[in-house]
This record gives structure tokens, sequence and C-alpha cells, in this order.
């Protein structure tokens, strides 16, 4: 990480309550489904208590499949697998995602370099996508299997905050989300996120991040347009 990327870090975490406000009031995930789908996804993930026994689930598949396209993967440069080949990408990577079922990103003694590398190249292995670089969409496919140790990450916020060029996610994924993972390790260290879980979109110690993440670019764009105090 260079000096100037890790400055973002304690930045974000030093006015992490004022970033969240700030999502709050800005939003910009307000199409149909963003949350509707991404909360009863959680929802159902927790009820059913363990990854294993979600990836086990065909409601919880379809929740699933129907929560991603209303996050934007399908859409655009991304194409989504047809139901059964996602539920297939899945359930070939069960045993990896169920060993990490018990991990948290602020859990003390991670081992962050090791989990951080493993969650990296499942993101990218995953094959949910016919995508070349699939990091993005399976960060938020293993977000909600793994709710409280995926942050899920996008072209628009993470990568901007990472100051990744568009050639560096393309080419080199796992090497960017291992970067992005270690930082997510620090910020829920500091910021404690947990205290924040609650409504909305607050459905998890990951997503408060992601949250916080988003607020920050909200917060900035505000001020610039002398929307702030």
């Amino acid at each position: 990480m260079t000096k100037q990327r890790a400055e973002f870090v304690p930045m974000l975490v030093g006015g992490f309550k004022t970033f969240l406000e700030a999502y709050d009031r800005y939003c910009p995930f307000t199409r149909h489904g963003q949350l509707q789908y991404h909360v009863e996804t959680i929802r159902s993930r927790r009820r059913l208590g363990s990854a294993k026994a979600a990836l086990a689930d065909e409601a919880f598949q379809r929740t699933l499949y129907r929560t991603l396209q209303a996050w934007g993967i399908g859409s655009r440069a991304s194409t989504l697998r047809p139901f059964p080949q996602f539920v297939a990408a899945l359930q070939a990577e069960a045993k990896t995602i169920e060993a990490l079922d018990s991990l948290a990103i602020d859990q003390p003694g991670l081992d962050v370099n090791t989990v951080g590398a493993t969650v990296a190249r499942l993101a990218q292995s995953l094959d949910i996508v016919g995508n070349k670089a699939r990091i993005v969409p399976g960060s938020k496919a293993l977000h909600h299997l793994l709710p409280e140790l995926v942050v899920p990450i996008d072209r628009e916020y993470t990568q901007r905050f990472f100051e990744w060029a568009n050639p560096t996610l393309q080419n080199f994924p796992e090497r960017c989300f291992r970067e992005a993972f270690a930082a997510f390790a620090t910020i829920a260290r500091e910021a404690n996120p947990v205290q924040y879980v609650g409504d909305g979109w607050y459905t998890s110690r990951t997503k408060v991040i992601d949250n916080a993440i988003v607020g920050l670019w909200c917060w900035a764009k505000a001020k610039v347009r002398g929307k702030t105090r």
C-alpha cells in the first residue's frame, strides 16, 4: 500500500461515524431490490446458521442470486452464470467457504495475510460470472455467505478508496483484494464496526465498513458542493 493510500485508512477510522451519517443521508443505492434483497439474504443466512447449510438451501441460493442481480452483477460488463451453473460454482468451493465460516474480520489473532490470501483466491476462482476478473462479484457473493469476514468490494467506491487503476484491478485482482483485506482488518479493529450493526444497510460488521467507505465519498462530494458543515 502506498503512503497516500495508507492515509485513507486512518482518515476513515477517525471520521467513521461522520462517514456513516453521510452514507445514511446520501446513500446512492436506491434501486428497487438493492436493500430489500440484501437484507432478506443476510437474514436467511443467519437463520440457516452456517455457510454449509446456506450452500445447500435452494431458497438461500435464489435470494442470493437475486441480490447479486440487484447489486449490478450481470449488467454492463459482467455476465452472471445461469442459476444452475451459479449454484454449481458455489458448491464447487464449498469446503473452502465452510472452512472460513468461524472467522470474523475483527477477530483477535486473525492471521490476516493467510486468510486474506485464501479469500482472495476464493473470490477470484468463484466461477459465478463469465469474466476474467471475478474479484468484485466473488466478494459480493462471499459477503452474503461469510458476512462477518468478507467486505464486498466494487469499482465505484472501493477501487477509488485504494486508488487502484483499472488495469491493476483487472490484471492483479488477488493482489488488490489482499491489500483491501488487510486494510479492512485494521479498520475493523480500530473503528469497532459491530457497534453499528442494526437495521437497514447495517446488516453486519463488514457491511458497516463498506457503508463507511461509500459514505466517505458521499461526504467528500457533499463537501465540494457545500452541503456539509
